[in-house]
C-alpha cells in the first residue's frame, strides 16, 4: 500500500513540473511574440512566421515520425511500469498506424490547410 502511494505522489510530481514548464515556456513565447509585435507591427511578424513554414511542417512530420518508431518501446515501458496491462498493449498495438494516421489527416487538414485550399478551390471567397 504505501509503493502505491509513493508512486503516486511522484507521478503526481512529475505531472505539477510539466505543468510548470508548459506555462513558463508559454508566458516566453507570448512574452517574445508581444516584444516583436510592438517593435516590428502585425504585417512583419506575420511575414516572420511564414517564412518558417516549411520548416514547422518538418518539425511536425518527423514528430510524427519519432512517435511510429518508438511506439514499441514506449508500450514495453509502460508495460513494465504497470501503467497499461497486457491486453491493454496489445490494443495499443494494433492500433498503432491507426492513430499515426488520424495524426497525418490531422496535419493534413490542420497544418497544410488543407480545408482552406479546397474551398478555395471549389471558389468560395469566404465574405
Amino acid at each position: 500500500m504505501a509503493v502505491f502511494k509513493n508512486r503516486t505522489m511522484g507521478e503526481r510530481r512529475w505531472f505539477l513540473r510539466l505543468s510548470m514548464l508548459t506555462v513558463v515556456l508559454a508566458i516566453m513565447i507570448t512574452g517574445v511574440l508581444m516584444v516583436s509585435l510592438q517593435g516590428s507591427g502585425i504585417a512583419a511578424l506575420h511575414a516572420s512566421i511564414d517564412s518558417y513554414k516549411f520548416e514547422f511542417m518538418w518539425m511536425r512530420l518527423v514528430a510524427i515520425g519519432l512517435i511510429a518508431l518508438a511506439w514499441p518501446r514506449l508500450l514495453q515501458y509502460a508495460l513494465r511500469s504497470g501503467r497499461i496491462s497486457k491486453e491493454d498493449s496489445a490494443e495499443l498495438t494494433s492500433q498503432r498506424w491507426r492513430i499515426i494516421g488520424w495524426l497525418l489527416f490531422i496535419e493534413l487538414l490542420l497544418g497544410q490547410n488543407l480545408v482552406w485550399r479546397l474551398l478555395q478551390a471549389l471558389g468560395w471567397s469566404g465574405a
